[in-house]
């Protein structure tokens, strides 16, 4: 999960999003074990991420939020 070239690049959108919903409702902190669980991922994996957290803050909003957004394809990201 740590991993984010692996990921699909549709995939890896949906989890941000759902990380910003949870932080804009007041989770600062994600239990990376639960949060597959949430998406589908089978618990024989997701048990693997279970001592994984990820504190998010206002950067980390702002972040999500930048690599959420449409953008050009030739348009740089900073």
């Amino acid at each position: 999960m740590s991993d984010d070239s692996v990921l699909d690049p549709l995939i890896q959108v949906a989890i941000y999003r759902l990380m910003l919903v949870l932080y804009n409702q007041g989770i600062t902190e994600i239990h990376m074990g639960g949060l597959m669980r949430i998406l589908g991922v089978s618990d024989l994996i997701a048990c693997q991420h279970d001592e994984e957290r990820v504190i998010m803050d206002e950067d980390f909003a702002r972040y999500v939020h930048q690599m959420t957004q449409p953008r050009y394809h030739d348009q740089p990201l900073h």
